[in-house]
């Protein structure tokens, strides 16, 4: 009876070892084919992952428990490759707030209204500017 079961055992360890080496190669080679045969749902869709970031727009909470150094990115613009973008990216490890950092950066692709003109004062600007400087180059 011993023997049957050390059988067993063993004849199952065996087929379970060679079933996981089968499924990571086969895995590799579905995950490719899904994914060349995956089509977008709809053209629009397609279209909208497809379009250019023109800017992006800091964002807190607006309320008394949003922190000092994160107040002092509100309102501020930045292109999108600009290094310090990267480094104040939420969640913003200097956040002070006891709820944490509730900061969003907003994404804002060229065909939204005044993007170009706003891609424009940030190029002029070093790429990073803040609210007033965009009001006065739109207005001016």
């Amino acid at each position: 009876m011993t023997r049957l079961l050390v059988l067993l055992l063993s004849a199952y360890i065996i087929y379970y070892l060679i079933r996981t080496s089968l499924k990571g190669k086969t895995t590799g080679n579905a995950r490719q084919t899904s994914v060349k045969k995956q089509k977008p749902e709809n053209a629009e869709t397609a279209n909208t992952r497809l379009k250019e970031i023109a800017y992006v727009y800091y964002s807190t909470a607006k309320d008394n428990d949003t922190c000092t150094e994160c107040n002092a990115f509100e309102g501020r613009y930045f292109l999108p490759n600009h290094k310090m973008l990267h480094s104040i990216r939420p969640p913003y490890s200097g956040c002070k707030s006891h709820k944490g950092c509730r900061c969003t950066l907003v994404y804002v692709t060229r065909d939204e209204e005044d993007s170009g003109e706003i891609e424009s004062i940030l190029k002029k600007h070093g790429g990073m500017c803040d609210r007033q400087t965009i009001r006065k180059g739109l207005a001016g």
